[in-house]
Parts: C-alpha cells; structure tokens; sequence
C-alpha cells in the first residue's frame, strides 16, 4: 500500500510542478516580462542635438507596429496600418546582426546598463525574451557617446540604435506588447 501511495504523490507532485512551469511561462511572464540581463538605475541625460522635433502624437487605442527595413536602415512606426514617421537608424554589422524576424515590446526602462559592452544604453526598448536585443539611443561607453556618425548604416552589435531625441519620443510612443517586424 505504501508504495502505491508514494507514487500517486509522484504522479501528482509531476504534474502540479509542470503545471506551475506553465502558469509561469504562459500567464506571469506575459503580464510581468523579465527585464533584461541588464540594471536600471539613474536617468538619461536628454539633448537633441540632432533629434527631429516632429514626432506625431500617438491617436488613443491606436494599433501600433514597429517595422525595421534593415536594407534601408529605417525605423518605421504604424498606427492602425498607416506609416506615421520613419526614422534613420544603425542596426548590426554583417558580424554582428541583427535579428530578423516577428518579435514584441516586452520591456523598456529609462537607461540601463550592459554589463557585455561596458555601456549605459539610454531609452530601451528590448524586443528579445533573454533581454539581448532592443533599440536605443546611441550607447554612452566611457562617458562618451559612440555612434553618432554612423547612424544610417549598420554599425551596432545587433541592436537598434535610434539617434538623440529620436529615441525618447520612440520610447515615449512604444507601448509593451506593440508588434516589431525586422526584415532585410
């Protein structure tokens, strides 16, 4: 009898655990996404020095989509199937690629740092589960800004670099959960 008891608690114990893992996967992290393998902790400086002040306002429940033409190097944002702005931005060199592919928003935070590249990356937007990818405005490495003569051609380690100012209005219009599509 106890050997039968032991394992209906096996078989019971199995199941409750996979059903946690999935719970967990499923219905936690889509409410409550991880952040990246970065930390967030201070504020961006903000300049646009060279950012474009025409950013239009975002309508209420608008559908928003983030499109990537990565042979063009262009952000290109939608609102309910109609382009409402593209952007000039650097995406990942031949080495260092960016992901093509169907993705979503899962997290975005002020400034974070990657522990990686030794950089603070300011107004991220990550669109990868394990935190690795996102856009951003140009990395700040050692106090300086990197980049900033290279925005139209790939020139990152696989992310979206957006240029000043561009990047906290993106940031700002981005909701989570907003589709992204990158394709060459």
């Amino acid at each position: 009898m106890k050997k039968n008891s032991f394992l209906i608690f096996l078989i019971l114990f199995s199941l409750g655990f996979i059903a946690g893992i999935l719970i967990y996967q499923y219905v936690f992290l889509k409410q409550f996404p991880i952040e990246p393998l970065i930390l967030s902790f201070q504020k961006p400086e903000i300049s646009n020095k060279n950012g474009d002040n025409s950013f239009p306002p975002s309508k209420e429940g608008a559908l928003k989509k983030i499109e990537v033409d990565l042979s063009q190097q262009k952000l290109i944002l939608m609102e309910d199937g109609q382009v409402i702005k593209e952007i000039q931005i650097s995406a990942g060199k031949k080495d260092t690629p960016t992901p093509t592919g169907k993705f979503r928003v899962i997290h975005k935070s002020a400034m974070v740092y990657s522990k990686s590249v030794d950089c603070w990356l300011p107004f991220w937007v990550g669109f990868t589960s394990n935190g690795e990818y996102g856009f951003h405005e140009l990395p700040i490495c050692s106090g300086e800004r990197v980049g900033e003569n290279e925005i139209g051609k790939p020139a990152s380690l696989g992310c979206v670099r957006l240029n000043m100012g561009d990047s906290e209005k993106f940031y700002n219009w981005v909701d989570i959960e907003t589709k992204v599509e990158i394709y060459e």
